[in-house]
């Protein structure tokens, strides 16, 4: 096999498995007699990679494009509760965190946290769309009515100190991930896009390893960043990816938001997070054109 065909048969894994096993063989061989055959060239090398994203976007999304804004935000909903769950299982085995004088009450809410949010991906790989919301709002009222460690957060109480309803938004956004899940469940024929169960595995591994590197945990969180820059990267060739990667920065602009209000009263971090959400807007208006452009 020369240098050529080789190079060219790893883009061609952009495509979908199905695609390749179909016309994988075709494509290659047209390419080849096109050119030199030793020596892959770099405009076709990266002409099949796109292709390939292209394909993959239609195989994933369906036909119609509100389906691949549906698997865009699944997708990003995913990786929110990926990240919960990771950053629940770092804090439960953080043995820094476990011995800092905290109540118990504040020790079982991080378990449960992370419990629960383990528990919606493996059922997500199942395609079981509304348990995760259903998840979060049995633990949430487990732990307002037996922890109280959300009591503070409602507005009635007379030592919210005028923040109540600031707070209950802010609490809020904790059901955002699973309730998109159910809202951007799969209609009639277009694809389930089910993810592994392995992609639980791996926010438990994450979790722990950021937990044992006590001392260097920040470059372990790094890595919560890569799936984000890389669907951005892909993202002007998939409107899937696009609406994913706007469905996270608006999850985290939100977040910013509320949280420099009279929680901290930080205006540059809520401009931060302003910009986040009209970033959001813009990647997804750049995805629907490259839909029209693969169409």
């Amino acid at each position: 096999m020369s240098g050529a065909e080789r190079s060219y048969r790893i883009a061609l894994y952009a495509f979908p498995k199905q695609y390749r096993e179909e016309r994988g063989e075709e494509v290659v061989a047209t390419i080849l007699e096109g050119g030199d055959s030793w020596r892959p060239r770099l405009r076709e090398f990266f002409g099949l990679f796109w292709a390939g994203i292209g394909q993959r976007a239609l195989r994933a999304g369906g036909e119609k494009a509100v389906g691949s804004v549906r698997a865009g935000i699944r997708l990003g909903a995913y990786f929110l509760l990926w990240v919960v769950a990771a950053a629940g299982v770092n804090q439960v085995l953080d043995p820094v965190r476990a011995n800092n004088g905290s109540v118990a009450g504040g020790r079982y809410e991080i378990i449960g946290i992370a419990v629960t949010s383990l528990l919606a991906l493996a059922t997500l790989s199942r395609g079981w769309w509304a348990a995760p919301l259903g998840f979060t709002v049995a633990w949430s009222i487990a732990d307002s009515l037996f922890l109280d460690s959300n009591a503070p957060h409602w507005p009635w109480r007379p030592d919210s100190l005028g923040l109540g309803y600031w707070m209950l938004f802010f609490s809020a956004l904790g059901f955002l991930p699973p309730l998109l899940c159910v809202i951007a469940r799969p209609r009639g024929r277009e694809p389930h896009d089910l993810r592994s169960p392995l992609w639980a595995i791996a926010g438990l591994a994450l979790g722990a390893l950021m937990a044992w590197h006590t001392t260097s945990w920040l470059e372990w969180q790094w890595l919560l960043a890569v799936p984000p820059v890389a669907w951005l990267v892909l993202g002007w060739r998939d409107l899937r990816l696009a609406i994913a990667t706007a469905t996270v920065m608006t999850f985290a602009g939100l977040e910013l938001v509320f949280y420099a209000g009279p929680i901290a009263w930080d205006a540059p971090t809520g401009l931060v997070g302003c910009a986040l959400v009209i970033g959001a807007a813009a990647l997804a208006a750049i995805g629907f054109g490259a839909r029209r452009a693969n169409a």
